[in-house]
């Protein structure tokens, strides 16, 4: 249209560019949402329906023992004669001292039909009668029962026991009252929150919640019952809801509501999508400033430029830019051509002395790196071996020191001349600093390259003439050797060999040596250790510490498990997992578990004559199950100190089992006939199968402490050890669980009937004294706490 202004090329580029982003960045961030929603509605479900499991699975287990709990009683005969007979005073008395002894919040005595006799509650009997009735219909059908009822208007996890004398005279009722503290239990164990209601037609009523005080408000002021899995915002947090029964066998007017927090498990794609919306601003933002410059009117020249530029930056200064006309263009042409040349040139230079040695002109330490690390590239595919001279010459510091710097760099300058001489055309001089010359020797072998070293050192052997002193000095090398692939298969490698060659010529005045495997520093450490390993028992260097196994069920120390440590004269303590492969190794691994088992079968004789009766635990070697004599060793050991066999358990992981599995039979089989017990150490990192672990004759299980070291912090690792647990009981076998360092680990573990456990909570590694104070301090303790268990006469 006349009169309106018609936009650019480079404006509408601008535009169209900057809308084509925005469009697919918002369809990304879409996609992205929606990906995200629904991936985290997934987890969140799957959630909740292990949390459903594991409420139910509680309630069965909390019913189980409650049930126990109240059989007690209910076969006491004293209580049984009070309820015969009508003495209700015994009986409240009895309710009242059982209930406490068990934490029950209520106790009720029912008669044959139903009524309430006697009760703890202060209720409506006829009430109480009535919630009863179908966990009482229950117990009349399977003899007892276990559930959930509402008492005066409260939850309570009960469980129902006939009390018969001998025919059926009443029922038992006992239970516990649902509170914040079930709910917060489940929440440590699960991770979700629940709440505890009372559902009364319509509504319900919130009894308790491990929710936050303004979550919790906000799900007790819902009007509607959320029979269906939804998302509900409470309190400007959303969670996901999902209604159970609270009875795992009934439904009934007590339900449980379980809350995954959707904001939780949104939080690390929340912070995705802030740095995907960053790059998106960023990337848009570029987009705009290329689409300015392209859409302009110069582009061509400014292009080719670039294209020049881009060369120059590759480091490509060959091509260059064609001056076309006479105009400003012309000139910039010309003029970056100038420039180009410029560059080119400093480059050189600047690459040149970055590769080379400034006094010498020789390359330096970095392009002789370079060169080697090319040359193991080729000779690597093609087969074939390289060596490296590392040169050092002599009595150099005392020219230095002696003649100044000047006559230094002087004799510095006359010995790379030399060099140059004594090396063939092929071969690369370097040198590295200091008075150290490096000689590479492509396509040679260790005859070879020592003939070359020799020569190298006769031709340093006439005497220097330094002409602007008008002195002559004499000056001598030592050369160290290193070959490839022979010696070190990296250039790192092959230089650091080779310097530790040219030091052991320098040290035994040998002019000329080849590296000897073995003389690095690690190579050097292991030889000192395994020679030291064999005399470290006469020395006394070797100690026996002791870590308790505590019995859960006996709350008492069942065995000390024996743990060898070394204390080195010169290195200190040397970590167990550095010097046992050593000395299995060296063959000496038979000797150490010899003294393990002798000084510990000793320990354990001693401390049953000074009254502490315990057995005794040692770790075996995967060489140890492939010793034939090893049980006659261990039976013989046995008699020596008088320790029945039963008493010692000796532990193998699954590894040292799989690495040989027929030999490792034979010998657990031959311990066991014995009559030591076997236990399977680290269980659970091995890879030996159910069938395999089924076939093996042991009695003990110990878990990973890998497993249990956060136990209370990882509920994954919960579902894991419950498995171990459920897996060694099903066959028969104790369990242990080791790595027991927090509280919360070992309540845990009580609750998932662990049979044993290890760990720092109970005691590090103790001295025998140390350990020996130890246990009579826990047994104090453990008399004293069982003491204020007792009832009160």
């Amino acid at each position: 249209m006349p009169g309106r202004r018609r936009l650019s090329f480079g404006t509408r580029l601008v535009v169209a560019l900057v809308a084509i982003l925005l469009l697919m960045q918002v369809a990304t961030l879409l996609i992205i949402d929606v990906a995200v929603n629904r991936a985290v509605n997934r987890q969140l479900a799957a959630r909740l329906d292990v949390g459903d499991r594991v409420w139910h699975q509680l309630q069965v287990d909390r019913g189980n023992e409650l049930t126990q709990a109240v059989s007690a009683l209910a076969s006491d005969f004293a209580f049984r004669e009070a309820v015969a007979t009508g003495d209700a005073n015994t009986v409240l008395s009895a309710l009242l001292n059982h209930g406490r002894r068990i934490s029950a919040d209520a106790s009720l005595l029912l008669a044959g039909d139903g009524s309430v006799l006697a009760g703890t509650l202060d209720g409506d009997p006829a009430g109480q009668a009535k919630a009863l009735a179908p966990l009482l219909a229950e117990a009349g059908a399977r003899g007892n029962s276990a559930g959930v009822a509402v008492l005066d208007g409260a939850p309570y996890s009960l469980a129902i026991v006939p009390v018969m004398a001998p025919q059926r005279i009443g029922w038992v009722a006992m239970g516990k009252r649902f509170g914040a503290q079930a709910t917060r239990d489940y929440r440590t164990l699960t991770g979700l929150d629940a709440a505890i209601v009372v559902v009364e037609g319509t509504h319900w009523r919130l009894v308790a919640t491990s929710l936050a005080p303004e979550q919790a408000q906000a799900l007790a002021s819902m009007t509607e019952v959320p029979h269906q899995a939804r998302t509900e915002a409470l309190a400007g947090r959303n969670f996901h809801l999902r209604m159970t029964t609270a009875d795992p066998a009934r439904a009934g007017a007590v339900d449980v509501v379980l809350l995954a927090d959707v904001d939780d498990a949104m939080q690390p794609y929340r912070r995705l999508k802030q740095q995907i919306l960053l790059l998106a601003t960023v990337a848009a933002a570029l987009v705009l400033l290329v689409s300015v410059l392209v859409g302009r009117s110069v582009a061509r020249p400014v292009a080719r430029l670039a294209a020049a530029t881009r060369r120059i930056e590759s480091g490509d200064y060959a091509e260059r830019l064609p001056v076309v006309g006479n105009d400003e263009f012309a000139d910039l042409a010309g003029a970056f051509n100038r420039m180009q040349d410029g560059i080119a040139e400093r480059e050189m230079q600047i690459r040149y002395q970055a590769q080379h040695d400034s006094l010498t002109g020789l390359p330096n330490r970095m392009y002789a790196l370079a060169q080697l690390e090319r040359l193991l590239g080729r000779h690597d595919r093609a087969g074939l071996s390289c060596a490296v001279l590392m040169i050092d010459l002599d009595r150099f510091k005392e020219i230095n020191d002696t003649l100044g710097h000047a006559f230094g760099d002087s004799v510095l300058q006359l010995v790379a001349q030399r060099l140059r001489r004594a090396i063939r055309s092929g071969d690369l001089l370097a040198r590295l600093g200091g008075d150290e010359f490096l000689v590479l020797i492509e396509s040679t072998d260790e005859a070879s390259a020592s003939e070359r070293a020799w020569a190298i050192v006769r031709s340093l052997e006439e005497p220097l003439v330094v002409a602007e002193r008008q002195a002559q000095v004499s000056i001598g090398a030592s050369i160290g050797l290193a070959l490839y692939p022979a010696h070190a298969d990296t250039a790192d490698a092959l230089l650091r060999r080779a310097d530790i060659a040219m030091y052991e010529a320098k040290q035994a005045h040998q002019r000329v040596a080849v590296y000897q495997a073995g003389r690095d520093e690690s190579h050097l450490r292991q030889i000192r250790l395994i020679g030291d390993l064999g005399k470290a028992r006469e020395r006394g260097e070797f100690k026996i510490v002791y870590q308790p196994k505590v019995d859960l069920r006996k709350r008492q120390p069942a065995h000390a498990e024996a743990l060898l440590r070394w204390r080195h004269p010169e290195f200190g303590p040397i970590p167990p997992d550095e010097f046992i492969p050593l000395a299995e190794q060296c063959g000496l691994i038979h000797d150490i578990t010899r003294f393990v088992l002798d000084v510990g079968l000793a320990q354990v004789a001693a401390w049953r004559t000074d009254g502490l009766a315990i057995g005794l635990a040692v770790n075996l070697s995967p060489m140890d199950l492939l010793d034939a004599q090893l049980a006659q060793t261990v039976a013989r050991l046995l008699r020596t100190h008088g320790v029945a066999p039963g008493e010692l358990v000796l532990e193998i992981t699954e590894g040292t089992v799989m690495r040989d599995v027929k030999a490792a039979m034979a010998t657990m089989h031959a311990l066991r006939d014995v009559g030591v017990r076997l236990s399977i150490d680290d269980f659970g990192t091995g890879h030996s199968s159910l069938a395999q672990l089924r076939s093996l004759p042991v009695d003990e299980i110990k878990i990973d402490k890998s497993f249990v070291m956060h136990l209370d912090q990882h509920p994954e690792d919960t579902v894991i050890v419950r498995s171990a647990i459920e897996i060694g009981h099903n066959m028969g076998l104790l369990v242990i669980a080791e790595g027991v360092e927090q509280q919360g680990s070992l309540d845990i573990l009580r609750d998932l009937r662990c049979d044993m456990v290890q760990g720092y909570l109970f005691s590090r590694p103790l001295p025998a004294e140390d350990f020996r104070q130890w246990h009579a301090a826990f047994e104090a303790d453990r008399i004293s706490a069982s003491h204020q268990d007792e009832p009160a006469a």
